[in-house]
């Protein structure tokens, strides 16, 4: 009886194969001790804490626009869908900051977008009272409704018209201050709002 014996090819990894996982460690490494830092800096003892008002880092993040800083605390399982005293998750305070990349992420990242707060406004309503036009335009580009109301009745459109006409009547009675016209200010406001009336909600029916 002979006994046979089975040879195994040995495979030699290349350097750079090797190499990749301590790279993709370190790097990973780097994260952490970075996000640990902001972490500290900001005053939390760690990614699922709060601060005042209930705000966590990942809220704070999105809304001063840090989006290195929202990818990692995602990737080390932030909670996404945490909600602050008022309701309002990450991406409401995204909106406020305004940075388009903060908002992008946790869209892709699966927020909810049409999510109402305590007094069931929506991310859209607030950029829309709050004139913030780009940010609407970028969360309708991303799937958000127009379709809610507040509870006043008013959706984010008839929020945005609102403010629109706050706006102009503003920069007139700067424009009469201007001229020395003060008494010109409510009949130029109201001899150009249905016009301007008009406008708006032929756009919205468009």
């Amino acid at each position: 009886m002979s006994l046979h014996t089975k040879t195994v090819p040995v495979v030699r990894e290349s350097a750079s194969r090797r190499a990749a996982p301590r790279a993709d460690t370190a790097l990973r490494n780097g994260r952490s001790a970075a996000l640990a830092t902001w972490l500290s800096s900001h005053d939390f003892p760690d990614i699922h804490s709060r601060g005042i008002d209930g705000i966590t880092p990942l809220m704070l993040a999105s809304l001063h626009g840090e989006d290195r800083v929202v990818a990692t605390l995602l990737d080390e399982g932030a909670r996404i869908a945490a909600l602050d005293d008022e309701g309002n998750h990450a991406l409401w305070y995204a909106c406020l900051g305004g940075a388009p990349a903060p908002i992008l992420r946790l869209v892709e990242a699966g927020i909810e977008i049409d999510h109402a707060n305590d007094n069931d406004i929506t991310c859209l309503m607030q950029a829309a009272a709050s004139g913030r036009v780009e940010v609407m335009q970028l969360l309708l580009s991303l799937g958000a409704s127009e379709g809610p109301s507040a509870p006043d009745g008013r959706n984010a459109f008839d929020m945005a018209a609102d403010r629109g006409f706050e706006l102009l009547r503003t920069v007139r009675r700067l424009g009469n201050a201007k001229q020395g016209s003060p008494g010109a200010d409510s009949h130029c406001a109201d001899a150009g709002r249905p016009a301007i009336e008009a406008d708006v909600f032929a756009d919205k029916a468009a």
